[in-house]
């Protein structure tokens, strides 16, 4: 059992039971374990619920009464995480005294499929649950880069069950990162330049329609996927959502599975983006270019360039500040368009000028190395080897 899904799912049925014991009520909590099956039982006095409300109360979204508080997004999550451990959960209530919510979870690995089975250090148990009181967003002090491979997804949303159940469908994708107002959002957006933006439209401090507005108008951030999400259904809203720049409009409640097939289909995009200029023999803004400000930025690149690309001297340092970005930003802004570091894209360069001298002139190959901006001829025969799958003489028969 997944120490972190009990620990949500308990927490999420305890403050469930809090919130709608009235005062002098009770709470009655009862967990056993038999034949390698887990069984919880938590039971509160109350007002209850009908038929219809037990009918209903696991759905996203739904709430028992319209003047409630908060999305009912937390009982829909507990579903969630019981179903992923082949579980199964059920409500019982008796409208006017009392509501008990039951349910049963095998402990048996092989019970669960298609899962990984991480063995944990039960010496550390106690200080993992505990601290997962002020672990329920990924924030920004959280964020770390243990496997460099993943992407890096920002969510953007204020509704912490929400945020929750959003970080809980892409965990084990991405490295995740979360805000829980717009402002905070577009300031770590700019920080560390995501792969791919969730976020809410109505949020505290600034809105999504805002959000999208500046990130795209920022050549920092332009390239970044947007998917919107939004609880106003209707083609006017969906329209405004898009007309800002946003990539992906998506209706709450909305089908996980269509969301993680939005988010594949938006990276899927810019990784052919990022193939079709591994092909290209020179940088060209247009075939790469996701938005205006895109091209805008890659021109831009192009002139610095131009510019110094043959002095040996120039490097990722010289580049960032040309551009006007810190190495970072400018690091994800060209991994995201060509799939290359900063330092890999200047090699890249100073080796596709290297083939346009051994194909056009007469430069003498010993040469060639220095002419592009290498001060070393063997660690440029050793680059320019690895591309092309041959030394640069090679190559300059083949012409």
């Amino acid at each position: 059992m997944d120490q972190d899904a009990l620990y949500k799912i308990v927490t999420n049925l305890v403050s469930n039971a809090i919130k709608y014991t009235p005062e002098n009520g009770s709470i009655i909590c009862n967990a056993h374990i038999k034949k390698n099956n887990l069984f919880i039982n938590i039971k509160n006095t109350g007002e209850g619920l009908s038929i219809e409300q037990q009918q209903l109360v696991f759905k996203r979204f739904y709430q028992t009464h319209d003047f409630q508080s908060g999305s009912g997004i937390g009982l829909a999550l507990v579903n969630e995480l019981v179903k992923l451990h082949q579980g199964t959960i059920s409500v019982n209530s008796k409208p006017n005294e009392w509501t008990s919510f039951s349910l049963v979870i095998s402990l048996d690995k092989n019970a669960i499929q298609n899962a990984t089975i991480i063995e944990q250090n039960t010496d550390n148990i106690t200080s993992h649950t505990a601290s997962k009181s002020t672990d329920i967003l990924t924030n920004d002090s959280k964020f770390n880069l243990k496997n460099k491979e993943l992407p890096i997804l920002l969510i953007i949303e204020d509704n912490k069950d929400l945020n929750i159940l959003l970080q809980d469908i892409f965990i084990n994708q991405y490295h995740i990162i979360s805000s829980i107002d717009g402002k905070e959002g577009y300031e770590m957006a700019i920080k560390h330049i995501p792969d791919i933006i969730i976020s809410d439209i109505m949020m505290p401090k600034k809105d999504g329609i805002t959000l999208t507005k500046e990130l795209k108008n920022d050549e920092r951030t332009s390239h970044i996927p947007i998917i919107l999400l939004t609880a106003k259904a209707g083609e006017e809203n969906e329209l405004s959502g898009l007309q800002t720049g946003a990539d992906e409009y998506m209706v709450k409640p909305f089908n996980q599975k269509i969301l993680v097939t939005k988010v594949d289909n938006l990276l899927n995009l810019r990784k052919k983006l990022q193939h079709r200029y591994s092909q290209e023999v020179f940088l060209t803004p247009k075939e790469i270019a996701v938005t205006s400000i895109d091209e805008n930025f890659l021109n831009k690149v192009q002139e610095v360039l131009d510019k110094k690309i043959t002095e040996p001297s120039f490097n990722v340092e010289d580049f960032s500040k040309s551009l006007s970005m810190s190495r970072m930003q400018l690091h994800r802004k060209l991994k995201a368009l060509t799939g290359l570091t900063s330092s890999e894209f200047i090699r890249s360069q100073r080796l596709k000028l290297a083939v346009q001298l051994l194909k056009s002139s007469d430069t003498n190959v010993s040469q060639v190395g220095y002419a592009v901006g290498f001060n070393d001829h063997s660690y440029f025969t050793k680059c320019f080897k690895k591309a092309y799958k041959c030394t640069p003489s090679e190559y300059a028969t083949k012409k």
